[in-house]
């Protein structure tokens, strides 16, 4: 790779430093030199000094929102997995994944970030609705029923 490449690579991996952060732990992402034992040259990569992985990251936008999720919706993608923090990175990775698929594939980011301006509601969630498939069944039973007892009424 040319000295002018490699130089434009490492602007690029910068700039994305500083809008995105670990997809794992939500911790910032650093542009490190590494070096492998099965190459030559060493490595211009994203890390996350936290988690210590090579982290390209994910919009800080997206983590916080699949953080949120998942801790909203008890989201679980890895079922055979031990419950703990570390299944719980997991999940949050891979739902902020997603987020960043669909944010990029709707036009909303590109390599530099958003690019239209974001407007969060944290509080949305509050006032959502969890339901499992027992306390759905229960729930219909008595929309059914409320609804034959106004039906009657009406009569």
């Amino acid at each position: 790779m040319e000295e002018k490449e490699k130089s434009m690579r490492v602007e690029k991996l910068k700039k994305r430093a500083k809008h995105c952060c670990c997809r794992y732990c939500g911790g910032d992402i650093h542009v490190r030199q590494l070096l492998y034992s099965s190459q030559k040259e060493p490595r211009i990569e994203l890390y996350c000094d936290q988690c210590q992985k090579v982290e390209y990251g994910v919009e800080k936008e997206a983590y916080a929102s699949a953080k949120a999720m998942v801790e909203a919706l008890d989201f679980n993608h890895f079922p055979d997995l031990v419950d703990g923090e570390e299944r719980k990175q997991m999940n949050i990775a891979k739902v902020a994944n997603i987020t960043s698929w669909q944010m990029r594939y709707l036009g909303l980011t590109d390599e530099s970030g958003f690019v239209v301006p974001v407007n969060i509601n944290e509080y949305s969630m509050e006032q959502c609705t969890t339901v499992d498939n027992d306390e759905l069944e229960k729930l219909l039973e008595e929309a059914s029923l409320w609804t034959n007892q106004s039906l009657q009424q009406e009569d």
